[in-house]
């Protein structure tokens, strides 16, 4: 339900400025300015299991992130929509109408081989006026990953702005999750165009816990590997468990249909903090069953995250 979240932070706020040109809010300041709260550790959960299908054809090499020359900006853009129908209760509808953090990444060795990746947000920009005034104070929020050679996440930093508003806090933790879930992760072994493999994720996920991406090796051009990738969510539960919304003890709902998909298609740089190019989409469609009452509730989710070097 994360992007849920994120869906719902900026339901009310300030006004904000408008592009008049454009009609798109912006916010930015001075990143390198802003005083900055202790960092925060997000333990990634356990490393991913990676299984390679197919090795590829014609030269065949490892693939593995090293430090970056050279500061890299991205923009990074998401956008989404969330509907859940809950029995008794009018339909709640999230929408996220594209938003975009241009953030500046760089890359250092850090111990075993592994890469430790930062990105400085640098500003903030939305079609939707109140969503850029409430995530004005965004500027300046740090994210740092430290992840071994072959991209599998070790641990998540973040470090807020003091004066960053809750909804910007939200936001950003949010979609740092996000990138973090676009990391590809490659094998340890040689591959080459056409390659073909699966990461296997453990989730924080009641009804599906596991994640698996099935990625292919389009092409590969010095530190540039262009890579196609789709998500599923298989061996789904029966039931879910869930609170009771009185507050109460919590029911347990039979789960009808589960089901999870994503695809996309990015260009990683690894010499890079984040991709520097590509686009992903994804979708959970659920619905549980009360096995006293026969009620349905519905959560239809889609959501798109897209990469683009910046000027």
């Amino acid at each position: 339900m994360a992007t849920s979240v994120l869906l719902g932070v900026a339901a009310c706020g300030d006004s904000g400025s408008e592009d008049a040109a454009t009609g798109v809010g912006n916010s930015s300041v001075a990143a390198d300015d802003q005083s900055l709260e202790p960092e925060m550790t997000v333990d990634p959960g356990p490393a991913p299991v990676v299984e390679v299908l197919d090795a590829g054809a014609g030269e065949r090499r490892v693939l593995s992130y090293g430090p970056s020359r050279e500061p890299e900006t991205v923009e990074v853009a998401q956008s989404g929509t969330a509907r859940t129908e809950v029995p008794g209760a009018q339909a709640r509808v999230d929408e996220t109408p594209e938003q975009t953090l241009t953030v500046e990444g760089r890359s250092e060795p850090d111990v075993d081989r592994a890469q430790r990746a930062t990105v400085t947000v640098r500003e903030f920009a939305s079609v939707d006026e109140l969503r850029a005034a409430q995530f004005a104070t965004a500027a300046g929020f740090t994210v740092t990953w430290t992840r071994s050679a072959d991209g599998t996440v070790r641990e998540l930093g973040l470090a807020a702005p003091v004066d960053a508003t809750d909804a910007a806090r939200a936001g950003v933790e949010i979609t740092a999750n996000a990138i973090s879930d676009a990391t590809v992760v490659f094998p340890t072994e040689a591959i080459g165009p056409g390659a073909r493999w699966t990461v296997t994720h453990q989730v924080d996920d009641a009804v599906a816990p596991t994640r698996v991406m099935t990625y292919q090796l389009v092409g590969i051009e010095g530190d540039l590997a262009t890579v196609r990738m789709e998500i599923t969510a298989p061996d789904t539960a029966d039931t879910l468990t869930a609170p009771a919304p009185d507050g109460g003890p919590g029911v347990t709902l039979d789960v009808e249909t589960y089901e999870v998909a994503g695809s996309g298609e990015l260009t990683v740089d690894l010499r890079a903090a984040l991709p520097v190019d590509g686009r992903t989409e994804s979708s959970t469609r659920a619905v549980y069953v009360d096995p006293e009452t026969g009620q349905r509730t519905t959560h239809d989710e889609d959501s798109v995250l897209s990469f683009r070097s910046g000027t």
